[in-house]
């Protein structure tokens, strides 16, 4: 069983400072547990039907989901650009002054939508809303189970990441700020992105569909993908804060490469490699220049949005993510680790 970690470090000019902290990754692992017949789920399932009038809005961003990728260009253009990922679909990437959304498409279909857009339509939901009124609408699920299996939440999952059945072919994810007890995120999926991501803990009978790693020679693209996004919501989390736009710095992406690297090579995970470097050493090495650095790292998230709201709810983090002094930023992802260097210029 993997343990989802992150923790913060900072250094400020002349005064070298290190502080290391381990948190435990608001994140539960993904612990699968084998069954050969179905356990009985407790809550009753709710069903809507697939025209329900929380479904189907005329301009919601719910619509779309199971729906050809062609319709939602017809409307919001085409992507800048299309990053793959480690599961079996492509993100499609759509970023406009006044929103930023992914979209997970496999076989020309869409079966996930990522954003924390204002202005996107979610109708009834909103970005913004406290809990209280997101209780208000939709009831929150405990257990979500479909097919052949069961997803379990943890106490932790309810407060940060609830989940909630728009009808039964449709989910929405949500990511709650734990600072502000308001929405921050949401994440819409259908069966077969539910089953590909497993965002929660698993229960299940039969076979489960296994996603295929990719090769070698892929990572690098999922890698850089991975990279652009994290430095994409990282600026669209601050922009929502009122907090300037971050430059990329390409020394400490650098930086931050060759450290998620060395996690992932030496198995280990902390700001202090093997040889005891920390931080510094590694701007030092690739010839950074700054007044003040910061780092965030974590490790086995299951992809770019879920690590950037795992920080947001990390106290020291949610810190570095949203200093007002920093001016550069540089993100290096190796499979399943995650480094941002921050640095003041």
């Amino acid at each position: 069983m993997k343990i989802k970690a992150v923790t913060f470090i900072v250094i400020v000019s002349l005064i070298v400072f290190f502080s290391l902290y381990y948190f435990s990754q608001p994140d539960e692992p993904q612990i699968v547990h084998y069954h050969n017949t179905p356990t009985q789920i407790k809550n009753e399932k709710i069903q809507l039907d697939e025209e329900h009038t929380l479904i189907v809005q005329q301009n919601a961003v719910w619509k779309y989901i199971n729906q050809d990728i062609d319709n939602f260009v017809s409307v919001y253009g085409e992507p800048n650009r299309k990053d793959p990922s480690q599961y079996e679909f492509e993100w499609w990437i759509f970023k406009q002054e006044d929103f930023y959304v992914q979209v997970a498409v496999q076989n020309e279909k869409i079966i996930s939508i990522y954003s924390n857009a204002t202005t996107l339509d979610f109708s009834p939901l909103e970005i913004g809303h406290t809990m209280e009124e997101v209780k208000e609408i939709y009831q929150l699920e405990e257990e979500i189970e479909f097919d052949h299996l069961r997803f379990k939440l943890t106490e932790r999952d309810l407060q940060q990441r609830p989940v909630i059945r728009l009808s039964e072919k449709v989910f929405a994810q949500l990511y709650i700020d734990q600072f502000t007890e308001k929405l921050a995120g949401i994440r819409l999926m259908n069966k077969e992105a539910f089953e590909l991501i497993k965002p929660y803990e698993l229960f299940y009978w039969g076979e489960i569909k296994e996603t295929s790693q990719p090769e070698d020679d892929d990572w690098e693209a999922v890698e850089e993908g991975l990279e652009q996004q994290v430095f994409d919501l990282t600026n669209e989390i601050r922009a929502a804060h009122e907090l300037g736009t971050l430059t990329w710095d390409d020394q400490a992406a650098d930086a931050a490469k060759a450290h998620s690297n060395d996690m992932f090579e030496e198995n280990y995970f902390s700001h202090y490699s093997l040889d005891g470097d920390g931080l510094k050493e590694r701007l030092l090495a690739v010839n950074a220049h700054y007044l003040s650095a910061g780092e965030n790292i974590a490790a086995h998230y299951v992809d770019a949005p879920a690590v950037i709201h795992g920080w947001l709810n990390s106290e020291g983090h949610r810190e570095a993510l949203l200093k007002e002094e920093y001016t550069h930023i540089g993100v290096g992802v190796f499979h399943s680790f995650y480094t941002q260097n921050f640095i003041q210029k």
